[in-house]
């Protein structure tokens, strides 16, 4: 779901996501990653863009190739869909602002249930509008 905004002169996109869980087909997971860069990639970079949601991944905690796209704050370890998340922000030149700044050990986690606690909700910004 796209939404846009006036922000002052400043047009915003907000583009709530929710990616294919781990599990999910390769095909499932390209076709959202797809559709995902086509909307990104066609907004104004004279636009803000401000992505979130669900993205069932792990980007984890080391920044690695990844300096300029993830902060040194993250959580857990990264896993296969957390690279997807860190290859479109690069791409896209985004950043995952989650990771840009220290909070509580017991913040950190944007879900738990049954046992399992993880970051997979994510807010993604424009590296120029950090």
């Amino acid at each position: 779901m796209c939404l846009m905004v006036l922000n002052g002169d400043k047009l915003v996109t907000c583009i709530c996501a929710y990616a294919p869980q781990t599990g999910r087909s390769a095909e499932e997971k390209d076709s959202f990653w797809g559709q995902i860069i086509s909307v990104t990639g066609s907004i104004p970079a004279s636009e803000l863009i401000v992505v979130g949601g669900d993205l069932n991944g792990h980007v984890g905690t080391n920044v690695d190739e990844y300096d300029g796209v993830l902060g040194g704050y993250g959580f857990g370890e990264r896993n296969a869909d957390g690279e997807r998340i860190l290859e479109f922000c690069d791409e896209m030149e985004l950043i995952v602002t989650n990771t840009c700044f220290k909070r509580q050990k017991n913040k950190l986690a944007t879900y738990v249930s049954g046992g399992t606690v993880s970051a997979i909700g994510y807010l993604l910004l424009r590296r120029c509008d950090r």
